[in-house]
C-alpha cells in the first residue's frame, strides 16, 4: 500500500505528491490515517523561505507541517489505550503531540517537557523511513512513547486540528505566565493563536481582555471569543497612541499580562511598556530566525518586569485543549477559525490563500486553511 507526502519544490513555490509505501506500526507505535492538517503561521514561515537558516537555501526534498488530526489506522504491538488511560482502538479519532521530549532529563523531570534540551523532531527530508514523518500526507507515524488522546466525538476533525499547535500552546504560555482569575491580559495579534489566547485567558478568569490587530474581521472575531476592547492598529498608528490606549483601560497601571503573538520583533518593546509593575511579557509569536529588538535593560529591572519565553508544551496542555474545547464547544465560535478547506492535492493554492490572509487579503478573513486528506 502507498501513501501521499506533499514535498515543496521551491520557496514560495509549488509542492509535489510523492508516494511512499506505508509501515507497519513497531511495538509502541501507531499509524495515523490523517483526516485533517493546518497550515500554520511557522509553516507559512517555512514555505516562504524565511527559515532558510535551518532548512537551507534550497528546499531539497523538504516535507513539513505539525497541526493535524486523523484516525488510528493500526495499533502496534502493546498499545491499547491512549495517554490519559482511556481504550484505543483502530478507527478512533486522535490528536497528538507532534515533538518528542525525553521524559527523563532534569528539565523534562521538572515537569518543563516543552523545554526538553533531547527532544526529538520529526524528520523533514521526505524519503526518511518512516516516510509519514510530518502533516502533509494521508498517514502519520507516531512513534513509541508519544503522546496521544483521544478526541470527544463533540468536536470535529475542523476544531481539534489546531489543538496540538496553537490551542495547546497558548494554554501552556498563558499558564506559565502565571495569568490569574481577575487579571488584565493584552493579547498582540488576532491570528489563530490570538484568538485561541482571547478564549484561554477568559477561560482562565481574566477580568479584561484587550486584543490589537490590524484586520478588522480579526477584531470582531476577537470580540465573539471574548475580548473586552478589540484596538485597531490602523486607528491607532503609532506604538505611542497603543500604549496610551491600554493605559487608558487600565487606569494608569499596565497589564498583568502581555502576549506576542504577532512574530514581528518591533512588537516587543512596545508591548513591554503596557505591563504594570511587576507584570509578566509572553513571547510566543517569534519562530523565524532574526528576530532582534532593543530595549532599555533598567527599565526591566525597574519594572520588575518577568519576561517567559515559550516553544512546545508540556504533553497535558494537549490533553487540556481538547477538554477546553469540550466544555466551550456553545461558548466560543471554534468553527470560525477555520475559514478555508482544500484537498491534499490543492496544497500548494491552499498555503497561497493562507499568505494572502495572513497578510491582510480582503480584510474579511483570518488566517487559517486547512487540508482535508478524505476528499
Amino acid at each position: 500500500m502507498q501513501g501521499r507526502v506533499a514535498v515543496l519544490k521551491a520557496y514560495g513555490g509549488e509542492f509535489e505528491l510523492r508516494e511512499y509505501p506505508v509501515p507497519d506500526p513497531e511495538p509502541g507505535a501507531i499509524l495515523i490515517r490523517l483526516s485533517r492538517a493546518g497550515v500554520c503561521g511557522s509553516d507559512l514561515h517555512i514555505w516562504r523561505g524565511e527559515m532558510k537558516e535551518i532548512y537551507g537555501p534550497l528546499p531539497r526534498d523538504l516535507t513539513f507541517g505539525h497541526e493535524m488530526c486523523g484516525r488510528v489506522a493500526r495499533l502496534g504491538t502493546g498499545v491499547s489505550v491512549d495517554s490519559s488511560g482511556q481504550p484505543l482502538h483502530e478507527g478512533d479519532r486522535v490528536a497528538f503531540v507532534y515533538f518528542f521530549p525525553c521524559g527523563r532529563c532534569p528539565v523534562c523531570l521538572r515537569g518543563e517537557m516543552g523545554s526538553c534540551p533531547r527532544k526529538g523532531r520529526a524528520n523533514r527530508v521526505a524519503g526518511t523511513p518512516p516516510y509519514f514523518n510530518n502533516a502533509y500526507g494521508d498517514y502519520y507515524y507516531l512513534r513509541p512513547g508519544a503522546a496521544v488522546f483521544r478526541i470527544p466525538d463533540e468536536i470535529s476533525d475542523d476544531i481539534a486540528t489546531p489543538a496540538n499547535c496553537a490551542l495547546a500552546q497558548v494554554l501552556y504560555g498563558l499558564t506559565r505566565a502565571g495569568l490569574r482569575q481577575g487579571d488584565t491580559a493584552v493579547i498582540q495579534g488576532a491570528g489563530g493563536l490570538g484568538l485561541n489566547a482571547v478564549a484561554v485567558a477568559r477561560d482562565m478568569g481574566a477580568d479584561r481582555v484587550i486584543v490589537l490587530d490590524r484586520v478588522a474581521a480579526r477584531l470582531e472575531l476577537a470580540r465573539a471569543f471574548g475580548a473586552d476592547h478589540a484596538l485597531s492598529l490602523v486607528d491607532l498608528a503609532t506604538p505611542e497612541r497603543r500604549i496610551e490606549a491600554v493605559m487608558d483601560l487600565t487606569e494608569g497601571f499596565g497589564a498583568d499580562v502581555v502576549a506576542d503573538f504577532v512574530g514581528y520583533p518591533e512588537v516587543v518593546p512596545e508591548g513591554l511598556r503596557m505591563l504594570r509593575g511587576g507584570g509578566c511579557y509572553l513571547e510566543v509569536g517569534s519562530i523565524a530566525p532574526g528576530n532582534v529588538f532593543s530595549y532599555d535593560a533598567t527599565a526591566l529591572v525597574r519594572g520588575n518586569a518577568r519576561l517567559v519565553a515559550t516553544s512546545n508544551y508540556s504533553p497535558w496542555a494537549l490533553a487540556q485543549a481538547l477538554a477546553f474545547v469540550r466544555r466551550n464547544l456553545g461558548r466560543f465560535p471554534f468553527e470560525r477559525l477555520v475559514s478555508h478547506v482544500f484537498p491534499l492535492a490543492r496544497i500548494t493554492e491552499a498555503f497561497q490563500q493562507a499568505d494572502w490572509m495572513q497578510r491582510g487579503g480582503d480584510g474579511l478573513r483570518i488566517s487559517r486553511a486547512a487540508l482535508s486528506m478524505t476528499d
